[in-house]
């Protein structure tokens, strides 16, 4: 009876440890989705003006890792709703960077003045860098 309920532990823990990298990457996939599909209704929202606005060029597709998700996060958090021209309900595209790197700890980018600190792009071209990110990061999930 004790080997039994011995195997029969093992098996309850070995498949719950299965089973929860399972669900982080289907939640990790759904926000990407949600990441994707906010950006192409960004794009299609944002007039020129906005599209224009210059931003750090924090995350590029050589370098699509969690850091730089959160790094372009960090600068997009950083722009109001209202200045771009949309409804805070629509500019939700910051908040899933955050859910999507919630156990990552970045460093904010450098000032714009700073040595050290990325090139300045159009905001449509860092959405361009985070769409093709998403879809990269979505290929593996």
């Amino acid at each position: 009876m004790k080997t039994f309920s011995l195997l029969l532990v093992i098996i309850v823990v070995s498949t719950t440890a299965l089973s929860a990298p399972t669900e982080k990457h289907k939640l990790q996939s759904v926000i990407l989705k949600e990441i994707l599909d906010n950006v192409r209704q960004l794009n299609a929202t944002f007039n020129i003006k906005t599209k224009t606005i210059m931003v750090q060029e924090v995350i590029t597709t050589k370098n699509c890792s969690l850091e730089y998700f959160c790094k372009a996060g960090n600068v997009l958090g950083s722009l109001k709703a209202e200045a771009l021209g949309i409804k805070e309900q629509v500019w939700l595209l910051p908040r899933l960077l955050v859910a999507y790197t919630r156990n990552i700890q970045c460093e904010n980018p450098a000032p714009d003045h700073s040595p050290s600190s990325p090139a300045s792009v159009e905001l449509q071209h860092l959405l361009k860098n985070i769409r093709q990110c998403a879809q990269k990061m979505n290929a593996h999930h």
